[in-house]
């Protein structure tokens, strides 16, 4: 299998053919069995690619076809797909709902408990986050303040919206990480899960979103200073913000919003302040590592350079420059 080095994740080739029956069983066994065929009597344009990197309970993935294909998965069962284009066009139906997808316009979203079905057309490319179920499960369990359960959205995401635009950075993060080509800290990929859930279930319209839309009881300040001590204690760990909550003994939704009455800012942006301290702290130390990378992989940080800006927006001074203060 030759990379083709324009194309997204083209280091993580898992599928490069012409042939459908060999397409339908190779995908088949990284997404789910289903019956894939070309529309095209001959389809001689057919050439399935398929370019996956898996992160736990999460993935993203670079998919086409060529041809005009018809895709019938059925239900999915144990993951969610957001399918956004990134050319041409396809017809979703998932459930009893339509989305006419089209690159820049209209994404979709493949809930696992929905049949689906699928035309795409001749030229369409997608790139493809995967959410396994019981991850988005446990996401609104946490934002919900209830147990997990995995909602049902509707299929389609107008790209154009600030969902959808926080969404397509949300991706271009995840291909990002990716094509770091080096093992990411835990810290990091809980971070991108956590960021792709629960952009989908606070923005995107599902079967629970009136119960998400419900107000929440205030907690008392005590609960904020909690939190901020736990996060200040691990912030290098994998931790979400759903055990930050948990450690604050409040619900999700509750803290989120007192931070934001009480600090300005959100937990997210709480936990990448601790990590650019934990940092800071890293380049200083005249016993650490030596290299930008490894300190801050140490501190919770997946990709260099969003760190290195955070980093100087924050300090005012490079990481490298920081290191270089040290000696």
């Amino acid at each position: 299998m030759t990379p083709t080095p324009d194309l997204p994740l083209a280091r993580n080739a898992v599928v490069d053919t012409r042939r459908p029956d060999e397409a339908r069983e190779a995908i088949g066994r990284i997404f789910c069995p289903h019956f894939l065929s070309p529309l095209e009597r001959r389809a001689e344009g057919f050439h399935a690619r398929h370019h996956a990197a898996t992160f736990g309970d999460f993935s993203v993935n670079y998919v086409a076809y060529g041809a005009t294909v018809e895709i019938d998965p059925g239900e999915l069962a144990r993951f969610y797909l957001l399918q956004i284009p990134l050319k041409g066009r396809a017809r979703v139906r998932c459930g009893t709902r339509v989305a006419e997808a089209e690159a820049g316009r209209t994404a979709s979203v493949l809930s696992p408990m929905l049949a689906t079905r699928m035309t795409w057309q001749a030229g369409c490319e997608k790139l493809i986050v995967l959410v396994e179920r019981e991850a988005m499960a446990a996401r609104y369990g946490a934002l919900a303040d209830r147990p997990a359960a995995a909602p049902a959205f509707d299929t389609a995401v107008d790209l154009d919206g600030p969902v959808g635009m926080a969404l397509q950075r949300q991706a271009a993060a995840l291909l990002a990480a990716a094509d770091a080509g080096a093992r990411l800290p835990a810290a990091y990929l809980a971070t991108l899960r956590d960021g792709v859930t629960t952009l989908m279930l606070a923005g995107l319209r599902h079967d629970r979103t009136d119960v998400l839309a419900r107000p929440t009881a205030a907690p008392a300040p005590a609960a904020v200073r909690r939190a901020e001590a736990f996060i200040a204690e691990n912030a290098g760990r994998a931790i979400s913000t759903a055990d930050v909550a948990a450690a604050a003994g409040v619900c999700l939704r509750s803290l989120q919003d007192a931070f934001r009455r009480a600090r300005g800012h959100t937990i997210t942006e709480a936990l990448q302040a601790a990590r650019l301290e934990r940092l800071r702290a890293g380049l200083l130390d005249p016993d650490g590592p030596a290299l930008v990378a490894d300190i801050a992989f140490a501190a919770g940080f997946g990709h260099l350079g969003r760190a290195a800006a955070a980093y100087r927006e924050r300090f005012g001074e490079s990481p490298s420059e920081t290191l270089r203060r040290r000696r």
